[in-house]
């Protein structure tokens, strides 16, 4: 079984306009809510690709219903511990997204966490989860009093024999990838961040500084290079991937679903090159999309033809 964790969910609030200015009015030309939080991405995609999976999280209010029942209408188990009764709401989030698809975020901080409220959490997902299931993390975590809850969370399951999945940022990351997650998937300045020194967007540099982290012992680190696509170290090897071309419409979301096609493929067992094309395939579609998640299947579908995948020889 797949699960998903998101300690900060949100609605995302996309405001379309023609072009952001600042300091004037800008006049909105549509308004949609979809689902936020990074974990919550990841189990819609994986729905649409048909796989079942369980969202743990914790939500507050009548925002955080919201985003509960957003997540059943997708058909996905919810096991979110949720609070009422006092004025703490789950956060908004606002996108601006421009005709010429440039994507400016305003995010809330988020609800300020209980050490309490984890507690809980924790103990439900013990309940739930069971050894050698997948467990993913994504997102930001800076609204929990326990930087590295993470880390925690997989030292409270560790004889589990749990995968894990970590794509987060910052302080988290460098923290988390000290336990040795089964897949990282940075993008060149959350890898710069983890080797300390900035890494040009140059294959052989970027190659270089994935294997200066195999102290982590991380058996699959994924670089998103956003339209340029992915250089990815697996047992087998390095691959580099290079998407389709598509007509993008904004790019919020697309790491997520990339995440959600990775994990699918090696949950169904396919071959790495394989794995590589869903990812990749889903998260193009995404770029077409005008929501913050999902995607069409079967636009996706159509695009794994065009995906190139090339074996690189550096180990």
């Amino acid at each position: 079984m797949i699960h998903t964790l998101t300690l900060n969910p949100a609605i995302d609030r996309i405001l379309y306009l023609d072009k952001f200015e600042r300091n004037i009015t800008n006049r909105i030309q549509e308004v949609r809510d979809t689902l936020g939080g990074k974990g919550t991405h990841v189990s819609v995609n994986l729905k649409l690709l048909g796989q079942d999976n369980t969202a743990f999280g914790i939500c507050h209010g009548s925002v955080g219903t919201r985003v509960m029942d957003m997540l059943r209408e997708a058909g996905i188990q919810v096991e979110f511990d949720h609070y009422e009764g006092d004025d703490r709401q789950t956060r908004t989030n606002y996108l601006l997204v421009e005709k010429s698809t440039d994507c400016t975020i305003i995010a809330e901080s988020g609800v300020r966490l209980s050490q309490k409220e984890l507690d809980s959490l924790i103990a439900r997902m013990d309940r739930v989860i069971r050894p050698g299931d997948y467990l993913l993390f994504s997102g930001d975590a800076s609204n929990s009093p326990d930087p590295s809850i993470y880390n925690r969370i997989m030292h409270a399951f560790r004889d589990k024999d749990l995968r894990f999945f970590l794509d987060t940022s910052g302080k988290s990351l460098k923290e988390c990838i000290q336990e040795g997650p089964y897949m990282i998937k940075p993008n060149l300045d959350e890898l710069s961040t983890l080797t300390g020194s900035q890494v040009p967007e140059e294959d052989a540099s970027i190659i270089e500084a994935i294997n200066s982290l195999s102290c982590y012992q991380v058996p699959i680190i994924a670089v998103s290079l956003g339209g340029d696509g992915s250089i990815v170290k697996t047992p087998e090897g390095f691959y580099r991937v290079h998407p389709p071309r598509v007509d993008v419409c904004n790019t919020i979301g697309c790491g997520d679903c990339y995440l959600a096609g990775f994990v699918y493929g090696l949950s169904k067992g396919f071959p790495m090159e394989e794995t590589l094309r869903i990812a990749t395939a889903v998260s193009a579609a995404t770029a077409e999309s005008q929501l913050s998640v999902g995607y069409d299947p079967a636009r996706a579908n159509a695009l794994r033809s065009q995906v190139t995948i090339e074996k690189l020889s550096q180990v």
